[in-house]
């Protein structure tokens, strides 16, 4: 049986993405298959230069190939997107991306952990002391952050084909939440959420926006992955909860962005104590110090801890969020102290 394209495509395709349940051909990465004869080449396109993601990839694609009756070589041609040194600069070949200085993703390895509500929080803090600040919720299959933010508005388009982003608490914001009913269930293959990924961030009007918090969906998945072969990520924030279970998941997170590439801005341990009322004692209910000791052993900065605190659910629930409604509360200060850590690593 004579070789054909068909055939080694077929064969990619089963061929994931390293740390991803998805294969290379469905995420874009392979470029071009020729066949002739008995030979074939392979040219493959990676998100961002990385030396040990490409020995992995050409292992595993030269495995598979070579597995195929009748293929005798295979030439792997890896070749990796150039990024540009500058924040403020994107990939050299998407001439699309807004003119952004600081991409700042907020990720969890698993879901319950509060990544949303750090999210929003963290937007407003940073807003406070920097002008020109958006939020992003690419958590499609979860958003929350309209209802945190009390919006209830659509977002139009402008003259120039842009989405419009939502105006509010001096954020920009867009969410898949403004575009779909509360009662839909947003049940999405991954192209569709990389189509959705790369048009919140090339489609929406964020001129003048020079911070832009990003909330991503929790685990490692396509929206990561589309995030980052999309936009120059500046750096991860990664949120978790003091428990073994929650813990287990950041090194999957920590993992992840190495990977990618991104800089791991830092560890926020959420929901990480309780303070008694009327006493100077305080309750670890979900145990404390995990979050601290992970970000010792990865060897990456630990952000801060938040504490419980009814009035944050509060917050969350009527669309006031804490760091707006009672800035100068021991939760808020520990987000503003959060962004100010954040914002001394990116700008730097």
């Amino acid at each position: 049986m004579e070789l054909n394209q068909e055939q080694i495509v077929r064969v990619l395709k089963k061929v994931n993405y390293p740390g991803f349940n998805r294969d290379i051909v469905s995420f874009g990465l392979v470029k071009n298959v020729e066949v002739q004869d008995s030979n074939v080449n392979i040219t493959i396109l990676l998100p961002k230069p990385d030396d040990k993601l490409k020995s992995e990839i050409e292992s595993s694609v030269k495995t598979a190939v070579l597995g195929i009756p009748g293929v005798e070589n295979i030439n792997i041609d890896i070749q990796a997107r150039q990024q540009k040194q500058t924040p403020t600069e994107g990939p050299k070949d998407n001439k699309n991306l807004p003119d952004i200085k600081y991409y700042i993703a907020v990720a969890s390895g698993k879901g319950g952990v509060g990544k949303s509500t750090v999210a929003v929080n963290l937007a407003l803090a940073i807003s406070k002391k920097r002008d020109k600040v958006g939020l992003m919720d690419a958590d499609i299959w979860g958003p929350s952050a309209p209802i945190m933010m009390g919006i209830n508005d659509k977002p139009i388009a402008s003259g120039k084909n842009k989405i419009l982003p939502i105006e509010k608490f001096g954020l920009k914001m867009m969410s898949i939440g403004f575009l779909v009913n509360e009662e839909d269930a947003v049940i999405w293959r991954g192209p569709m959420v990389h189509g959705a990924v790369k048009q919140f961030v090339e489609d929406v009007e964020w001129k003048g926006t020079d911070y832009l918090v990003i909330d991503l969906p929790p685990g490692t998945g396509d929206a990561q992955l589309s995030l980052a072969q999309t936009a120059p990520l500046t750096g991860g924030v990664i949120v978790t909860t003091p428990q073994d279970v929650a813990l287990i998941d950041v090194k999957r997170g920590i993992l992840m962005f190495n990977k990618l590439n991104i800089p791991v801005l830092g560890i926020v341990e959420n929901m990480s104590y309780l303070d008694i009322p009327g006493t100077d004692q305080r309750m670890d209910i979900f145990g404390h110090g995990g979050g601290k000791e992970m970000a010792k052993k990865f060897n990456v900065p630990f952000l801060g801890e938040i504490p419980i605190d009814p009035d944050i659910r509060i917050g969350g629930d009527t669309g006031n969020p804490i760091v707006e409604f009672k800035p100068e509360s021991k939760a808020s200060l520990a987000f503003f102290e959060i962004a100010d850590k954040v914002l001394e690593s990116v700008e730097k």
